[in-house]
């Protein structure tokens, strides 16, 4: 089944989704980057358990995303 979308625009189009995602839990972030973590990690848990792996797995990469960008980065600085 051809969908018309090159690599490139599943990437780009997976990247989007993926920050969609992690907006969603960045309203929380009066409340300190680790209960956002720990928001993160039980929604995981709570979609796997559902049955719900892709939702889950998009997930884990927007948790990674927001480790990489709001909790390693800010030890660099």
């Amino acid at each position: 089944m051809k969908t018309g979308l090159t690599m490139g625009d599943r990437k780009t189009e997976a990247r989007a989704r993926h920050g969609r995602l992690l907006s969603a839990y960045l309203v929380n972030m009066h409340r300190g980057e680790a209960p956002v973590r720990e928001l993160m990690l039980a929604d995981i848990e709570r979609f796997q358990s559902l049955g719900a792996t892709g939702y889950a797995d998009d997930l884990k990469i927007a948790l990674t995303r927001f480790t990489s960008e709001f909790i390693d980065g800010k030890n660099r600085r």
